[in-house]
This record gives structure tokens, C-alpha cells and sequence, in this order.
């Protein structure tokens, strides 16, 4: 029997009421067999009768900061989207979900794909999602996976059944993470991962999705239709000739599984071998039973004895960047052994690399109030746009010590306790208290921008209390406005009391000098398999915080944040006052990435002259012309002069056009090109 969506408890007490844990269960997933392709696909489309895209995604592995970025701006974008859906599976009403959970599943998807190196802009096809739809249902109400589900089922349906024929199916999850989790193919059954080749099959360009939330003590499930009428189709270019997992160069470790994998179109695996270095130490491989007949062939194989079987198994990463070479042999295609041997680097993207470059802002440290000033900043080499922030600069020496109640801080807790009270203090009346009545997180973000200095720190007076191993006390730091957080402290429980008063804590953020980052304390219950917890609120019990603390740092407040296709912007401060500037990448037209170094400029009311710089000028089709900037001062006229000789005499060009390239910042001189040659100059009146 699968274990329950819901959480076990089991309590403890004594006669002198001690506070004791609880004891939890993870919902235990399920993946079932594996979809066999039909013989005969003719019928199916070959392209969506419902047009849906995604995607269109592509990343360059070789790169450490491009996989990097990639995974930052995108992968958790589709986490924690509501599924809003209206099904009701003790009455078997399939129902809909809200569109943003189809676009979050389906960029999942196509996430995955490109990473893998194959095309990456599958479409959802509107049909296979209402069959899909009905088949989670069934798997739901059934509290069970079939790919031919009997007539005699719970909430049957002969589409759902068509549906289930042709789709991935899983039990204990759903949306993005169930689409993760077909990657991921753990399981006793699924040796050959036969989900990972399905949904990484590059032929496709056709998917469906259906999903149910757990609900009425009844699982949450998944049904990814991945048959399409491409499926005996030529097979499109890929990144390599073969297709793996994880992919050859940079790998993100959260997306590291146990069960590693290459596949080939029409490959004789038999006698094939493998062989794995960890940054040059062998490492132990156990192959996988081969499986033919379903995506491309496929050999499976299992690094350094880990239990694939697990749901829960992670790979063991040390934090440090670790590169393992693999060497596939003895592979027999069309008759010819083949080997095949490349790299895989996993490392942590929350920790830039060697190859980071952030976009550096250069332009005049003291633009005038109400005048338009241009900045221009290093361009992104995989950017499709950027976004420039502006906020006013602050000191930001700061101490909190609850007295005045959560008015630094948003919090993200479960009902029931207050998260200011005055049974547990170091200093003053009040503290900050964090305690999981709830198997959840619970949080409290900081509700400033943060610029530290590089003697930036931030400090408190922490007690953890009644805490198992299970529940961490953690601080957070975010430089990419909340998507991504990256742990500077971490301190799990001890089963028992705790501490019994107050310890100072002190963390450097020198990391972030000149950065904008966020900050947040996180109580975190670590889910994994049999967890225990404790659920009390009494006094004791939990994480305890005072006189939080800020030093040498600044804060950013009123943002403003404005879209540029270019790497330039124009800057018209509003008060004679400092400002941070800031500026970071788009991908693919939608996804920002963390926000690169800040500039600190002042602003000034003082007269400042007009400085004109005149860039290379272009000749096209007959015409000169001449890009300049204006960069300080304010002029809102211009003249275009020439001379035949660089003593002058200098001559207005009275048939000039002026046009604007940047409101107030940057313009252009466009001229009939001489037959002699001639020097020109900007002036102002």
C-alpha cells in the first residue's frame, strides 16, 4: 500500500507534559510501468490542433554561468504555481486547472529538454489534456497506476483510458514535479528509465498534461501524454549524436539522480560497458537491465552503489564543483562498435563560477536632477533583453528586536502561535519565535533591500529550543529578488530541549558587497521519507530570534524597475540624492536573472556642463552618419559642424537630420557624404 498524502502523527506525552516530537510519513510516489509506443501512430497529430508553446529553449552546457542562469531564472519559476483545479475525485468530476499551471508544467517540460540538448518546444495539444485529465482522476480514485485500466474502475472513462494507453503516469505528485520525477525514474520497475526516454524522446513535439491535487485522503496524480504522430518521424538534430542523462558539461546537482543514462537511436547495448572518474578517482558503476522498444535505446547504469529504487535518494554532492568523466564502450551501431566519453560537471548554481560577468554599469557619478544621463553597462552574451532598477540610497544601520512587532518583516507561517511574544526574550520585552505546528517551512523574509559593504554583517541572538534533526534553523540570502535562496547558516535540532538561552550569531556578508541580496530567517522541516518533528507552540519549543541586526550596510528603497533591449539606458534622477543602479539579464524574452553589481551615483542640481561625445561615424547607401552621446550636462539642441581640415574654418551643416536613438541621452546626425574628406563635431548653440 502506498504511504498517505497526509501526515501520521504519532504523540508522546509524560506526565510531565515535556514537549514531544511527532512523528511523519512523506507521501511515498509511485511511478508506473512504462507506456509502450502503438505499432501504429498514423492517427495520432503531428502537430497541436491547439497551439501552446513554452519554450523554444536552448543552453549551452559547456558554460558554467549560461547552465547556471538558465537554471536560476527558469527552473523554479514553475514551482509553487497554484493549480487552482476544480476536479472533484470522490465524485469522479475530472475538471480543469488554472491556465498558469498548464504553461508552469509545460515549461518544465521543454526545461528539461533543452538542458538535455533536443528540441525543446513540445506544444500541448488541448485534447490529449481533458483525456489526461480524466485518466489522473482514475489513477486518483483508484489509488493505482495502469496503462489499460479496467472498465470495472473507479471513475472510468473510455478517453481516460486512451489517455493512460499513451501517457506517463504517477501517483503521490503532481504538475512540475511529477514531470521532474519521470526524469528522475527511480523505482524498482524502472531500471531501463523508461518515463526519462519518453519525455526526453527528440521527435516529439506533442504533449498533453492532467493533474489532481490530493484531496479527500485520496492521492495527487499526474497523466503526461507523451505519444504523438512523430514518433516514427526522422529524428531532428541534437546537442550530441546521443542523448544523456545528466548531459554532457554543467549540470545543476539538484537535478543529479542516481540512475544515470545514454541513449542511442537503434544501439546494441548488449556488451556495452561503463566506466566513471570522480574528478580522477574511479567510481564504482552497476549497469541496468537493458529494455528495448521504447523512445531510443537505452543503457541505464547506477554510480557508486546509490539505491535508485528511492524516491528520496539525492546524489551525494559536497558543495565543491566535481566533474566526472564517463567512457560508454563497446556500443554496436548499424554492426560497428562505438564509444562514447564525455564530462559531467555538477555543481551548486547558487555559487557563481569563474566565468561569471556580471553586467558592469559605466557612466558620470553625478547626473543632473531632471536631466536624462546615459549609462551603458557589459552586455549578456545569452541575453535577450535587460531590466534596470533604480533606488534611492540609504544608511542602513539596523536593529530589531520585536518591540515594535513584525514591522521589518513579512512572515510566511502557519496559523495558530504568535511569532511575537514575551515568554522567551534576550533584551526588551519581545522576541521573534518560529515554531511548526505544521509539517511547512516557516518563514520570516526581511522587508529591505540590503547593499552590504564588504565588512557587511548580519547578526542575531538566536535559541533553538525543543528541535529534532529534521527541523533547521536556517539564514537565507537572495540576490535575484526571492526566486533562488542560498543557506549562510544552518543549525538542525538535537531531539531534545535545545538551548537554553541565547547564543549571538554573526554572518559575514562580504559575498555580497556592493550587491543588492534579500534576507530571510527559514525554520526548515526537511521532508524525507519517516521524518519527526516538533509540532507544539508552547513556550520551549522552536527557534527564537532577537536583536536582529544590520551593520555597515545601505538600503534601497522606492524601486524602480524599466525594460531595455539594449545595453544602454538613460537615468533622470528625480531629487538631488544618492541612487543605486543596477541592471541584470532577460532569457528568452521572460525570465530576469539576479542582478548584477550596484553603481552608486549622487545626484546634483549644480550646472554641469555639456559634455558631447562623437562616436565612430557609418557610411550607408551615401548617407554619414553620426551617433554621439550627451554625457553630463542638459541641452536640448544640437548643431552639426564640418570642416575640411581639422584648424576649421568649421561650417554648419544647415541639411543635417537629428534624430533621437535615447530620449534626452543619445542621438544621431545623418548627412550627405561628401566627395572630399571632411571633419565633423556636435556642438550645442
Amino acid at each position: 500500500m502506498l504511504g498517505g498524502l497526509a501526515v501520521f502523527f504519532t504523540l508522546h506525552l509524560t506526565a510531565q507534559s515535556e514537549p514531544r516530537p511527532v512523528w511523519g510519513q512523506r507521501p511515498s510516489p509511485e511511478l508506473g510501468p512504462v507506456p509502450v509506443p502503438p505499432a501504429d501512430v498514423s492517427l495520432l497529430p503531428t502537430r497541436p490542433r491547439t497551439k501552446d508553446v513554452t519554450g523554444g529553449f536552448m543552453v549551452d552546457t559547456s558554460a558554467r554561468e549560461e547552465v547556471r542562469s538558465f537554471y536560476n531564472a527558469i527552473y523554479p519559476v514553475s514551482d509553487g504555481v497554484l493549480m487552482d483545479s476544480t476536479s472533484d475525485v470522490t465524485n469522479c468530476i475530472p475538471g480543469t486547472n488554472a491556465p498558469a499551471f498548464y504553461i508552469a508544467v509545460l515549461r518544465r517540460i521543454n526545461w528539461l529538454r533543452a538542458l538535455a540538448g533536443i528540441p525543446a518546444s513540445i506544444a500541448l495539444d488541448g485534447s490529449y489534456c481533458v483525456q489526461d485529465q480524466q485518466a489522473a482522476v482514475m489513477m486518483s480514485a483508484n489509488t493505482n497506476l495502469s496503462h489499460n485500466p479496467p472498465t470495472t474502475w473507479s471513475c472510468y472513462t473510455a478517453d481516460g483510458a486512451a489517455a493512460a494507453n499513451k501517457s506517463d503516469l504517477y501517483l503521490g505528485n503532481s504538475g512540475p514535479g511529477a514531470i521532474t520525477g519521470y526524469v528522475q525514474d527511480f523505482g524498482g520497475n524502472n531500471a531501463a528509465v523508461g518515463h526519462r526516454r519518453w519525455v526526453l524522446y527528440p521527435q516529439t513535439q506533442m504533449m498533453g498534461t492532467g493533474d489532481v491535487p490530493a484531496q479527500n485522503g485520496l492521492f495527487a496524480a499526474n497523466a503526461t501524454w507523451v505519444v504523438d504522430g512523430n514518433y516514427y518521424g526522422p529524428r531532428p538534430p541534437t546537442r550530441q549524436p546521443f542523448v544523456s542523462w545528466p548531459p554532457p558539461g554543467f549540470a545543476p546537482f539538484p537535478l543529479v539522480f542516481p540512475r544515470w543514462s545514454l541513449s542511442f537511436p537503434q544501439a546494441d547495448f548488449t556488451a556495452a560497458t561503463v566506466t566513471m572518474q570522480s574528478n580522477g578517482v574511479p567510481c564504482s558503476v552497476r549497469l541496468e537491465t537493458l529494455e528495448s522498444g521504447i523512445g531510443e535505446n537505452t543503457l541505464a547504469w547506477v554510480p557508486a552503489d546509490l539505491d535508485a529504487n528511492n524516491s528520496g535518494t539525492v546524489w551525494p554532492f559536497s558543495g565543491a564543483d566535481t566533474t566526472y568523466a564517463v567512457a560508454v564502450s563497446n556500443v554496436v551501431i548499424g554492426g560497428v562498435a562505438s564509444n562514447f566519453n564525455y564530462t559531467v560537471t555538477v555543481f551548486d548554481p547558487a555559487v557563481p563560477g569563474p566565468d561569471y560577468q556580471p553586467p558592469a554599469i559605466s557612466g558620470p557619478t553625478q547626473p543632473g536632477v531632471g536631466r536624462n544621463t546615459l549609462y551603458t553597462f557589459t552586455a549578456i552574451a545569452d541575453a535577450s533583453g535587460y531590466q534596470w532598477r533604480q533606488t534611492q540610497r540609504l544608511p542602513f544601520n539596523w536593529t530589531d528586536g520585536a518591540e515594535n512587532g513584525l514591522g521589518n518583516f513579512t512572515a510566511d507561517v502557519s496559523t495558530g502561535y504568535p511569532v511575537i511574544q514575551s515568554d522567551v526574550v534576550a533584551s526588551g520585552s519581545y522576541a521573534f519565535h518560529l515554531a511548526q505546528p505544521e509539517p511547512v517551512d516557516q518563514i520570516l523574509t526581511l522587508d529591505h533591500l540590503v547593499f552590504p559593504a564588504t565588512n557587511g554583517v548580519f547578526s542575531f541572538k538566536s535559541r533553538l529550543g525543543y528541535a529534532t534533526a529534521s527541523q533547521v534553523a536556517q539564514v537565507q540570502a537572495s540576490v535575484d529578488d526571492g526566486l533562488t535562496w542560498r543557506t549562510l547558516y544552518s543549525q538542525a535540532g538535537d531531539e531534545s530541549a535545545g538551548e537554553t538561552g541565547f547564543t549571538p550569531r554573526t554572518i559575514s556578508l562580504a559575498d555580497f558587497a556592493g550587491r543588492s541580496v534579500r534576507l530571510r530567517f527559514n525554520y526548515h522541516l526537511a521532508l524525507s521519507g519517516t521524518y519527526t518533528y516538533f509540532n507544539q507552540t508552547s513556550t520551549g519549543v522552536g527557534w527564537y530570534l532577537d536583536d536582529v541586526t544590520v551593520t555597515n550596510a545601505a538600503e534601497g528603497v522606492a524601486p524602480q524597475i524599466t525594460g531595455t533591449a539594449t545595453n544602454s539606458f538613460a537615468f533622470n534622477p528625480a531629487q538631488a540624492i544618492s541612487y543605486n543602479l543596477e541592471v541584470r539579464a532577460v532569457l528568452f524574452s521572460e525570465f530576469p536573472v539576479e542582478w548584477g553589481p550596484a553603481t552608486t551615483v549622487t545626484a546634483t542640481t549644480a550646472t554641469v556642463p555639456a559634455v558631447i561625445v562623437l562616436e565612430n561615424p557609418s557610411v550607408i547607401g551615401g548617407q554619414v552618419n553620426l551617433d554621439f552621446v550627451l554625457q553630463s550636462g542638459a541641452a536640448t539642441t544640437f548643431r552639426l559642424l564640418y570642416a575640411n581640415q581639422l584648424s576649421g574654418p568649421w561650417n554648419v551643416d544647415a541639411s543635417a537630420i537629428l534624430t533621437t536613438t535615447v530620449p534626452g541621452a543619445a542621438f544621431r546626425f545623418s548627412t550627405a557624404l561628401s566627395g572630399a574628406a571632411r571633419f565633423y563635431r556636435v556642438s550645442t548653440p
